[in-house]
């Protein structure tokens, strides 16, 4: 471990690599290169499929549900509705689908995502400073159980 006693400069002996050459993560909804090269007709079919329809209520104590599980691959049609009285006219943020709406109290919105990589994603409403998140599973398609 390094320290020096000029200001701010510290050795982070434990740093995998140079954050100046951190890669920047895309969008959740973004097909990468090696997922195009699945299938010219993936993508064609896998929009026909009927979409898993999701409720996300904004409530005066935060998002019902909190955290929602999705599989990647597979497209959901998402309802979000206020029923907040107190802030009847608040935003509902999904930066990593570039989801962004107004949601007036007791109007749905609806729009639908089709996650593709893994992971943990935030939403948030930023004038109640309420947000919940969506994990984002590999999809278990023809994995076979651990016994076999």
């Amino acid at each position: 471990m390094h320290v020096s006693v000029r200001a701010w400069e510290v050795d982070l002996s434990r740093r995998q690599g140079d954050l100046q050459k951190v890669k920047t993560r895309g969008p959740a909804s973004v097909v990468t290169e090696n997922q195009k090269k699945d299938s010219m007709f993936a993508g064609i079919f896998t929009s026909l499929d009927p979409a898993q329809e999701i409720v996300i209520m904004n409530t005066e104590k935060g998002f019902v549900p909190e955290t929602i599980q999705l599989k990647a691959g597979q497209a959901y049609k998402i309802h979000v509705v206020n029923v907040n009285e107190a802030a009847k006219n608040v935003s509902f943020v999904f930066d990593a689908f570039s989801e962004h709406h107004g949601t007036f109290y007791g109007q749905p919105k609806t729009f639908q995502i089709s996650p593709k990589i893994e992971g943990v994603f935030s939403f948030q409403c930023p004038e109640t400073a309420k947000q919940g998140r969506v994990v984002v599973a590999p999809n278990a398609e023809g994995r076979r159980p651990a016994s076999e």
